[in-house]
Order: C-alpha cells, then sequence, then structure tokens
C-alpha cells in the first residue's frame, strides 16, 4: 500500500479530482448546440413539435402560444426571459434551427408569420381599449 500513495501517484490523484470535474462541466457547456439539435430530432423522431423561446416576450405571447398549440399541436415553451446566457442562446437556435425545418415542412414554410401575425392582430383587438389609453396617455 505504500508504494501505491507515493508523491506521483498522490499529485494524479488531486489533480483527477480538480481537472476532471472543470473539463466535464467545460464539455457539457459547450456541447450545447449539439445537445439542442440532439433534442430537436429526438422530439421530432416522437412527434412532439416544439419551438423554444427566450428573451423578454413580447405582447401577444400568450395567444401565438395558444394558437400555435390548438391548431397545429406545437408546443411553444418559454426557456429564459430577460437574461439569457451564451450556452441557453445556443441551445435554444440549435433545436429551433431544426424544429423550424421539420414544422414549416409539414405544416408550410410561412406558418410561424401567419401564426404571429393572427396572434397580434387578437392581441390588438382584445386590448384594444388598453392600447389607446396608453397611446393617449403620452
Amino acid at each position: 500500500m505504500r508504494k501505491f500513495f507515493n508523491r506521483r501517484n498522490v499529485l494524479l490523484i488531486l489533480v483527477a479530482i480538480v481537472v476532471l470535474p472543470l473539463l466535464a462541466a467545460v464539455s457539457w457547456l459547450e456541447s450545447a448546440p449539439l445537445r439542442g439539435r440532439w433534442a430537436a430530432h429526438s422530439d421530432l423522431a416522437h412527434g412532439d413539435y416544439k419551438v423554444l423561446g427566450y428573451g423578454l416576450p413580447p405582447a401577444g405571447v400568450r395567444e401565438y402560444r395558444k394558437l400555435l398549440q390548438e391548431r397545429y399541436g406545437i408546443e411553444y415553451r418559454q426557456v429564459a426571459f430577460c437574461t439569457v446566457g451564451p450556452y441557453t442562446r445556443a441551445y435554444v437556435d440549435a433545436y429551433d434551427a431544426v424544429s423550424a425545418v421539420a414544422i414549416e415542412a409539414t405544416f408550410g414554410s410561412d406558418i410561424f408569420k401567419k401564426s404571429w401575425e393572427e396572434a397580434d392582430r387578437q392581441f390588438r383587438e382584445k386590448h384594444k381599449v388598453d392600447i389607446q389609453n396608453v397611446s393617449h396617455s403620452e
């Protein structure tokens, strides 16, 4: 046992204890785009259509989410709000790049634009009085 705990082996064990978790963490973060693409392919293979979003959601996002879900069976999921890290952004962008292609191939290339325009129109009609009050108060 004494031969195993020589200076070199102890140093190697300490380096492994410190360095390996750091390498694992960095690898996990750097693999965000790869994991995003993989997750999208996995969801699509199971028939789950999803779109991920980040950042401050614009007015009308509730109507947009509801319209996508009810009309097309597409889930809109907000994964981050105002503060978005680069790895979250990379994951979401990679996920959406894969899922958007499949969704557009299934439902049409202008599905997101038309759905957003309709959701925005619904929002404006629902909140017409509120919007007018804001514009008059300025």
